[in-house]
Order: structure tokens, then sequence, then C-alpha cells
């Protein structure tokens, strides 16, 4: 494992709110965040809180990006657990982030909104030191000078852990 994937573990869900403690049921609602954690690799880790905490104001510090979900119910089928725009928010938000494993981690979330063409590639630029894809959002404007992504060209062990993860975090494993 290289030193950029070694860190990407940002953890799986308790099954507990993580301010108040209790227990989170099945088809309950809830918030899941990504929150800034300098003892994690990562640099990030996921939490859930429960609606009527959230609701109440109750909420962790250094919040990097959450959505509204609900706990999964045991063996029904699985749906997305974080919606088109909480992506796309994701995507912007980590747009001024060079470190890393953050680099690697919007490269790779970039690739996921190409697939399902939320992103559109319109072309690359060689920068000497880096390559960057240069995509635009579904439905910009004819001529729109579009987002640069850096491309970290991670190595297939790497683009596969920090998928797993990725999926780990948006799908929102419970164990």
């Amino acid at each position: 494992m290289s030193r950029l994937t070694s860190g990407w573990d940002v953890g799986r869900s308790l099954g507990r709110c993580s301010i108040t403690g209790a227990q989170l049921e099945q088809g309950a609602r809830i918030v899941a965040a990504l929150v800034d954690d300098p003892t994690s690799a990562a640099g990030l880790r996921r939490v859930e809180i429960s609606e009527a905490a959230w609701d109440s104001g109750r909420r962790p510090e250094q919040i990097f990006a959450f959505w509204k979900t609900e706990v999964p119910i045991a063996g029904a089928k699985r749906r997305a657990f974080v919606d088109d725009g909480a992506l796309l928010d994701l995507f912007d938000r980590l747009g001024n982030d060079d470190r890393p494993h953050r680099v690697g981690f919007r490269f790779v979330l970039m690739l996921l909104l190409v697939r399902k063409r939320l992103l559109r590639v319109i072309g690359q630029r060689d920068g000497g030191a880096s390559e960057c894809w240069i995509v635009t959002p579904k439905g910009a404007q004819e001529g729109d000078p579009g987002i640069e992504v850096v491309n970290p060209k991670l190595d297939e062990n790497a683009m596969r852990e920090i998928t797993e993860q990725l999926g780990e975090v948006l799908d929102g494993e419970w164990s």
C-alpha cells in the first residue's frame, strides 16, 4: 500500500449518534457528515447525527461536508446514500485543498461524477509538473472555461483503495 492511500480510512458507522450516543434505528432520518480530523491520516472522519440532535443545533465541530439520509433497513434494496447535489458540493469544496490525499479523493470523485454524467470532460492541460483534466457541470453554457482537476496520477492500487473508501463514505456502509 502506498503512503498516499494508507490513510484513507474515514471510519465506518458505529450505529450511534455522534452527539447524543443514542442508537440510530433502522429507517431513522440522520445527517451524515465528514469532519476535519487532524488525527486521521485522511484528514477526514465520517460521523452520523440524529435528525433531532441536528435540528436542535447540536452539531460536530469542523464540518467539511454533510448530507441528510436514512439509516439503511436490513435486507432492503440499497439506495444512494448521498444525492447528486451533495456530491457536487463535496467536489467543489475539495477544489481549494492541495493536500495529496484530498487531491486524490477529488480526482476519483470527479471520475464518479463524469460517469454519472453530472460533469463532462472538455479537455486536458499539461502544466509540466502536473496534468489537469478540465470538466464542466451538466448544463454549463457553451464557452464555459471549465473547472481544472489535478490528475495525481494514482497507480492502480491507489485508485482501487480510494474508490473503495469513497464508496464507504458515500454509500454509508454500516457494520
